[in-house]
């Protein structure tokens, strides 16, 4: 009975250290730069509140969001208008 009780712990330690290194395995590995100025989820997409706003990162500053390629998407009005809107090409005459 103690071999059969034995066996059993061993065999549940066993699957217990298998499904747990499976589940790590299986966690999303992103590469997301860690000097962003805006919240970045999974996907790499900026994370917006329910009224459409941007969620900043302690580091933001209107220099840092001028930086950011979702500075312009997220807050357009307080950046230069060079940063957000390159210049127009001038139309060729004939």
């Amino acid at each position: 009975m103690k071999r059969i009780a034995r066996t059993s712990s061993i065999v549940a330690a066993l699957a217990a250290a298998t499904f747990g290194f499976g589940a790590s395995l299986a966690q999303a590995q992103t590469s997301i730069p860690l000097d962003r100025v805006y919240v970045i989820d999974a996907r790499g997409e900026v994370v917006m509140s329910g009224a459409g706003l941007c969620w900043r990162t302690g580091f933001w500053t209107p220099a840092a969001a001028a930086n950011d390629p979702a500075g312009c998407k997220c807050d357009k009005d307080l950046l230069p208008k060079e940063v957000c809107e390159p210049p127009m090409a001038k139309a060729a005459t004939p």
